[in-house]
């Protein structure tokens, strides 16, 4: 027989931590790098090539950390491990504002990228995971995204510092707001999942015979099985083939302007997309828990597939944030709805370290599409083939994860549990 146990503040507590971890975290560490380009080029007399290279030594060196950070995350204090990470990150924002030569970014960068993927890009993910068992597509969409809303608010206010106050001040001001905001969550919140024997218990937990194995491991697939699932593959492939059509995103404003419209205008599609990325994470996390989990994938894949094909016909600046909008609403389904399809598919037990492999198959798949958009662009002229790949990697990801999910091997390991 099953029960489910009394609900306590704490995963409530982890939520709000995540969202400040999404809001501030990703929002200033993510997203706003690239304002100080063109003011670090002029500073050091360098090229934006050179200036931007940097990012792209960041992302690497996350991808490259993916690897592990899911295991290091599960063995270690995670209240420690990700404090550690974000002061480090604080550390370099503010070691940067002293910076007078540009191999000097390359190294703080590079040290970003591995410091930032666990408290960033995995542990909103896997602390919600771990501490909510009802209502988790709910929470993480909410929280993942916040993760636009921090893009929207943080990048004028940077912006404003690097005006007003000057690089070097702003770089100071980024690493007190991380630190300010985030540490009191990092430090005191958040533990990796509850500790059943102090009374903790994940939100609509459930008490039953079979929830644990006797080593006290979390009900779920290991690690290394997992990866020889044809649901690991599937979810792979999706993870790679969403990622190649998000990396689109840098290329838009350049295809809308080749479509006529102004930067300005050009600007206001990404800003649409954003937009619709934020609505999108939050509304399929609440979907997922409420209605069948394979039509919700369907109905956001097909919003994202309308949005780019939409985007490939669009001449005019309404048609095209609106298509905009609907690409970024479609996003939903990589950022949200594939970690929650991981989850279900996988259990708890090895969540952290699945997710961090499938995520990194998805950054490298990004940093490889961003150049591939272009080359398109180059031999093309146009974007539109981009666009238009977008539609077919849409219907193939959507089919992948439906299959995937309805192949799970945790559900039959639940179905034995009840």
């Amino acid at each position: 027989m099953s029960t489910q146990t009394k609900s306590s503040s704490r995963p409530w507590l982890v939520f709000i931590g995540c969202c400040v971890l999404s809001l501030v975290g990703f929002g200033l560490i993510v997203n706003t790098p690239g304002l100080y380009f063109t003011v670090l080029g002029e500073t050091l007399n360098v090229s934006r090539t050179q200036i931007a290279l940097a990012s792209s030594i960041m992302a690497i060196a996350g991808a490259v950390t993916m690897l592990f950070a899911g295991k290091v995350m599960k063995m270690l204090d995670s209240r420690i491990l990700i404090s550690v990470c974000i002061a480090g990150v604080a550390a370099l924002f503010l070691a940067q504002s002293f910076f007078n030569a540009v191999w000097q970014f390359y190294i703080s960068f590079a040290l970003m990228g591995i410091l930032y993927v666990i408290p960033i890009s995995l542990a909103p993910s896997v602390l919600l995971a771990n501490w909510f068992e009802s209502k988790l597509g709910m929470v993480m969409g909410i929280a993942l995204g916040l993760s636009g809303i921090g893009g929207t608010i943080f990048n004028p206010v940077v912006s404003w510092f690097i005006t007003n106050l000057g690089w070097q001040t702003s770089y100071r001001l980024t690493a007190l707001i991380l630190v300010i905001c985030i540490l009191p969550f990092s430090l005191l919140v958040f533990k990796f999942r509850p500790d059943e024997a102090k009374g903790e218990q994940a939100y609509g937990h459930i008490v039953s015979a079979a929830v644990a194995d006797d080593a006290g491991e979390l009900p779920g697939i290991e690690s290394k099985k997992a990866y020889r699932t044809p649901t690991f593959v599937l979810l792979v492939l999706v993870s790679v083939l969403l990622q190649i059509v998000a990396a689109l995103v840098q290329h838009v404003s350049s295809h809308e302007i080749a479509h006529g419209l102004t930067l300005e205008q050009g600007a206001l599609v990404v800003s649409g997309i954003m937009f619709g990325a934020a609505i999108g994470k939050a509304t399929i996390g609440i979907l997922l828990d409420y209605l069948k989990p394979e039509l919700t994938i369907v109905i956001y894949s097909a919003i994202g597939l309308a949005g780019w094909g939409l985007m490939a016909v669009a001449t005019t600046p309404t048609p095209a944030i609106a298509a905009g909008f609907m690409a970024g609403l479609g996003q939903g389904v990589v950022l949200v709805a594939l970690p929650w399809v991981i989850r279900k598919s996988f259990g708890q037990r090895d969540y952290s370290e699945i997710l961090s492999i499938v995520s990194m198959f998805g950054a490298v798949a990004s940093a490889i599409a961003v150049t591939a958009h272009g080359a398109v662009f180059d031999a093309a002229g146009s974007y539109v083939p981009s666009l238009v790949g977008n539609m077919a990697l849409y219907v193939v990801a959507a089919a992948c994860m439906v299959i995937g999910f309805r192949m799970r091997p945790f559900k039959e390991i639940t179905k034995q549990a009840k």
